[in-house]
């Protein structure tokens, strides 16, 4: 019985695509109600354009029935094509399937004319088979087509359909809520940065400041001993290694404002933003490659000024300081 049946997507939902697409030459059959039920009424002429339907009282049946009808099994029989014939195959393994009044326990081929009865006392259907133009599928309009596909060729899937279209909205919703999840925390990075930026812009310029006044302190020193002069040389060049580290923090800010625009640029995410504050920060950092280059030039020269003034001064008064001893600017 069931053991040689299995319901197949190709038998419905396959042949409903071909019978909607592909229409010519395939043929249909009509399952002509006797018995008034809910889903049907007597006299009602139900076509069949798919390969593969189950009759039964199951919500998957493409021909149903009602919970009145006790002795019809959830799945009772199936109708299927066969070559150029339709059997039907018994599934019940409890109540009886009928035609023309015999009990069969066995597929049996159909012959236009047939009638099937689900049970003694189930409902009564008439097995009919068009003939000439009228037997092919073609000739059922397309909206009539679309609608029976959606009557026999899904029903049997409704649920596995539902299920995938809950499946489908989940994992939309989630990647949405992701998304916006991502977006927002490589917002509050990009501001987290921001705050730093501005921190070791503001350390560069309180830097600058103190190496231009070492500077100017350095060459007002011409009179002041060589240790004084040491002193202050010193304290220039920590503070040239304060800023040179301050410009080595402000390069991994903008390397690590890339990284986390490339992120989110794989993330689909806008990064107009985050772009234009690296290029601003590219652009800051070689205008201060390039005033450290001018101002290293210009401490050189007034360095060298200076100190030929007063060694030219106190050539008699001071020694002479070797090459050794001679203050150095680091350039910056």
């Amino acid at each position: 019985m069931e053991a040689n049946y299995k319901r197949t997507v190709a038998g419905s939902v396959g042949a409903g695509m071909a019978a909607v697409f592909n229409a010519s030459g395939r043929q249909y059959y009509i399952l002509e109600h006797k018995t008034e039920s809910l889903y049907h009424h007597a006299g009602e002429s139900q076509k069949i354009i798919v390969d593969q339907v189950e009759l039964g009282r199951d919500s998957s049946c493409q021909v149903r029935f009602d919970e009145s009808f006790e002795t019809v099994s959830r799945r009772h029989a199936a109708i299927v094509k066969e070559g150029e014939n339709w059997k039907l195959v018994p599934l019940s393994q409890t109540n009886s399937t009928i035609v023309n009044g015999q009990v069969i326990t066995s597929e049996k081929i159909l012959n236009s004319g047939d009638e099937i009865r689900l049970s003694s006392r189930g409902p009564l259907m008439g097995f009919i088979v068009p003939q000439g133009k009228q037997s092919l599928v073609s000739s059922i309009g397309m909206t009539e087509r679309l609608n029976l596909f959606r009557q026999q060729a899904l029903r049997p899937y409704k649920r596995a359909m539902w299920i995938m279209a809950l499946i489908l909205v989940l994992a939309v919703g989630g990647l949405v809520a992701w998304n916006l999840y991502s977006q927002q925390q490589f917002t509050q990075e990009l501001e987290a940065k921001q705050e730093l930026i501005d921190q070791v812009q503001q350390d560069l310029s309180a830097s600058d400041e103190l190496i231009n006044a070492l500077n100017d302190e350095l060459v007002n020193t011409q009179a002041e001993s060589a240790a004084e002069r040491m002193r202050i040389q010193q304290k220039l060049n920590a503070a040239q290694a304060e800023r040179e580290a301050l410009l080595e923090s402000a390069a991994a800010l903008r390397d690590e404002l890339q990284n986390a625009a490339d992120v989110a640029a794989q993330a689909g995410q806008n990064v107009e933003a985050a772009q234009s504050k690296i290029e601003g920060l590219e652009q800051q950092l070689k205008e201060e490659e390039a005033r450290k280059e001018e101002e290293a030039k210009a401490a050189e020269e007034a360095k060298k000024s200076s100190l030929n003034s007063l060694i030219n001064r106190n050539t008699k008064e001071k020694p002479t300081l070797s090459t050794e001893q001679k203050p150095k600017l680091k350039k910056f």
